[in-house]
């Protein structure tokens, strides 16, 4: 028997131990007592702080005079590990110890001595063993969250739960005990137990599962709370929470997992779409310290209602209304029996509720992928509206499967099903989606439809399914890398196309920067995405502009690794973003970086951003300039005129004039002060050549 009637701190429990033990004269007194208000039951679970600690409340009062002190000594997997003592309160008896205990795979054990004033002696007075420090999760839900028992289960000391969950009957108000999970004493989900498992060996964390779900029960039934006592027999609410309380866990717990619906998506699904959010905040009332609420998204059932996709989108959308739900798919599991599920099933459910809970609250690195994808926009993507964007959470990696072989497991005959024949536009009333071909881009699926399309909405999967093989949905589904199942989804928007950009041009600014220039035909551009491609052909971001841009500046950096190279052959591209679709890419730029062009006089010089060479002598400084600039000339252009220009972005001169170098003088200087503020190109000829760079005005 793995449970032991357990006694809550308020309730006071007196253990009384004779001082004349078997009527042993050792003592020399007729009795004494300790009564205790608190104190651990065998087999609890505290659930642990902030600090991966929790504190074990040892308290009560000693009713004989001549016990005035009480010493605690607390075993660590039966070992010595703490040791205490306190005196009593004079006037009342009372006494108290707080030991503190680790989060750990160890169980600790607690005793308290009392000791005697007269004779110095003392006797051990209370024992308790089995104590853990962990987490606390919830189930709450229909048949699904009840599961099934494994054939093989699996039992640890360190996995525990609290009461006993004896489905939608009369409940006994003292049947409260600490057990071992998967024992006789309650109904265990096999995917609780499989959390379970993987929190221990994985995790090192000790946890109790507490479950509440009952079969064939609707959503209803689980959101009657008695507000004036929301711990009442009388409902699967009151139950749940009253055996919560009565562990003293309810302010503790990390988690409500949630898988029900079956029962509205059968009959009214509009019902739960209700009564949802009033169950939600009852939760968040009555377990203060619940942090997320993992929401099942159902399976397709068989029965003919259309509105059970409206409600498996409410679940799909559930995190946007409620920002601590995730929703989990259910679509694809395997094991699917048109309702409940084999072993295989609900194992797989366990690693996949694990995963998110280990990133959730033991900060696991493992986070890629382990989400269901959810859909986040869906719209037309070519202005002739024959391709179809489906748009992922960021960082999914979505796949579009291949046709699937289905064998139906009573008559072994296979078949095959196409996913393209359960998307849908319009649905109910529409058609099946003709897909030509399907594009992945990460998060991303195009879908190239063999006709253009005028529907408003997009459906993922239909809302019941029943055929002549199986009786059940068993096709392909829309998987991630790591094979977690999109959430499906019922009439979302088709968001119109996003007009491309228009007339791109791509000029260089001497040899500083390439500019591009572009018109918009839409007003909802929210951002523009600038991409360049090098001769190799492949485009890489650039940058992220505002809605209201049409012009960007790709600058020459000549000591970046990304740096635009004299004479190389370069492609641009842009692409519209808005709140609910993206645009195509406009048509390509293509621009070669190039000098400008002036008469040769002689061997030429490129000075670099700076306006200096590395085997030549020349140096402009400073630059940016706001006033004097000074040229520092080669040893033989002296005793010669030089001609400077200034030529300004659009090409027009700004500056010329001939200078004649006095033999000797090795700096030439002249005024910028009156030019406006902008990027130019400084260019001086000497009879036996050239030299030119970027001279940048500053005011």
């Amino acid at each position: 028997m793995y449970c032991i009637v357990l006694f809550r701190n308020t309730v006071k429990f007196v253990l009384t131990f004779l001082f004349i033990f078997f009527l042993c004269p050792f003592y020399g007194l007729g009795q004494s007592s300790v009564v205790f208000e608190q104190w651990p039951a065998r087999l609890q679970l505290y659930p642990r702080d902030q600090t991966s600690n929790c504190t074990v409340s040892i308290a009560g009062r000693v009713s004989t005079g001549d016990v005035t002190t009480l010493s605690l000594v607390v075993l660590r997997n039966q070992q010595r590990y703490k040791y205490a003592r306190t005196n009593t309160d004079s006037l009342t008896g009372r006494f108290a110890f707080k030991p503190i205990i680790k989060a750990e795979l160890s169980q600790y054990s607690f005793q308290v001595f009392a000791h005697r004033t007269i004779t110095h002696d003392s006797i051990q007075v209370a024992f308790r063993d089995s104590i853990v420090c962990g987490d606390v999760f919830l189930i709450m839900g229909q048949s699904n969250a009840v599961g099934r028992f494994d054939s093989n289960p699996f039992r640890s000391e360190f996995c525990r739960t609290f009461g006993v969950n004896k489905g939608d009957v009369g409940y006994n108000p003292a049947d409260t005990a600490w057990c071992l999970t998967n024992t006789s004493e309650g109904v265990n989900t096999l995917w609780g137990v499989e959390l379970q498992r993987y929190i221990k060996e994985k995790q090192g964390i000790p946890t109790a599962i507490i479950n509440g779900a009952v079969g064939s029960t609707d959503i209803t039934s689980h959101a009657k709370r008695d507000a004036n006592q929301p711990a009442s027999m009388n409902s699967l609410y009151g139950r749940l929470y009253y055996r919560a309380s009565k562990a003293g866990v309810a302010s503790q717990v990390k988690a409500m997992i949630w898988r029900q619906g079956e029962a509205e998506a059968a009959n009214d699904p509009d019902v739960y779409i209700r009564v949802f959010p009033r169950l939600y905040s009852y939760w968040k009332k009555d377990y203060p310290g619940l942090k997320k609420v993992y929401h099942s998204q159902l399976n397709i059932l068989a029965e003919n209602v259309v509105r059970a996709g409206a409600l498996r989108d409410f679940q799909r959308r559930s995190n946007a209304t409620f920002g601590d739900n995730e929703p989990i798919a259910t679509v694809g599991l395997p094991g699917y029996q048109g309702l409940h599920y084999n072993e295989a099933g609900y194992r797989q459910y366990g690693l996949e509720l694990y995963r998110l809970i280990a990133r959730d609250f033991y900060a696991s690195a493992d986070t890629s992928n382990i989400r269901s994808p959810n859909v986040q926009r869906l719209y037309y993507s070519t202005p002739e509206q024959d391709e179809i964007t489906l748009e992922f959470d960021t960082g999914q990696e979505v796949h579009w499967p291949a046709d699937t072989i289905i064998t139906n497991p009573a008559t072994g005959r296979k078949y095959t099903q196409s996913l393209s024949s359960f998307v849908f536009t319009d649905y109910p009333t529409g058609e099946n989606v003709t897909i030509k071909s399907v594009t992945e881009q990460e998060n991303r699926l195009v879908l190239k439809l063999t006709k253009p399309s005028t529907a408003k909405h997009f459906t993922y999967l239909p809302s019941s399914y029943k055929d002549i093989e199986v009786g059940y949905y068993a096709g392909p589904v829309i998987r991630n890398r790591r094979g977690m199942r999109a959430l499906t989804f019922y009439q979302v928007p088709i968001a119109a196309p996003l007009a491309p950009a228009t007339s791109l041009q791509a000029v260089p600014v001497d040899t500083s920067a390439i500019k591009l220039t572009w018109a918009a035909k839409s007003d909802s551009v929210k951002q523009w995405a600038i991409e360049r491609a090098d001769s190799a052909g492949t485009f890489n971001s650039l940058a992220l502009l505002p809605g209201n841009s049409t012009t960007y500046l790709d600058l020459r950096n000549a000591n970046g690794p990304d740096s635009l190279i004299i004479g190389k052959l370069y492609k641009y591209r842009v692409q519209a973003i808005g709140r609910l679709a993206e645009s195509g890419y406009s048509p390509v730029a293509s621009v070669s970086f190039q000098l400008p062009v002036i008469p040769k006089v002689g061997p030429e010089l490129e000075l670099d951003y700076t306006g200096s060479l590395a085997n030549s002598s020349v140096l402009v400084y400073p630059n940016p300039a706001s006033n004097q600039v000074r040229v520092r000339l080669p040893l033989d252009w002296s005793g010669g005129a030089v001609l400077l220009t200034l030529t300004n972005e659009a090409g027009n001169i700004a500056l010329q004039r001939n200078n004649q170098v006095s033999a000797g003088t090795p700096f030439l200087s002249f005024s910028v002060a009156s030019l406006p503020v902008g990027t130019y190109v400084l260019t001086m000829q000497y009879t036996t050549g050239g030299v030119r760079c970027r001279l940048v005005v500053t005011h």
